[in-house]
């Protein structure tokens, strides 16, 4: 099973970069609850669905790393 927590490469706490930007992902329970309601329409049937999902999972991904980079 895959976990936000671990990847291919083992686990996340040994990379963490990727570690801080869970950790700011679900600090925030209204970012935390928005990426996950996109991962799940992520396996849904339709096309412009996934789309959005794809565009705003990437967004609040790319707003966590830099928030940990202190950009």
């Amino acid at each position: 099973m895959t976990t936000p927590y671990a990847d291919q490469d083992g686990p996340l706490i040994s990379r963490p970069e990727q570690w801080g930007v869970v950790v700011e992902i679900e600090r925030y329970p209204a970012t935390a609850r928005s990426l996950h309601a996109a991962e799940q329409a992520l396996s849904g049937p339709d096309p412009a669905t996934r789309e959005r999902a794809i565009r705003e999972a990437g967004e609040i991904v790319r707003a966590a790393h830099r928030e940990v980079a202190g950009d």
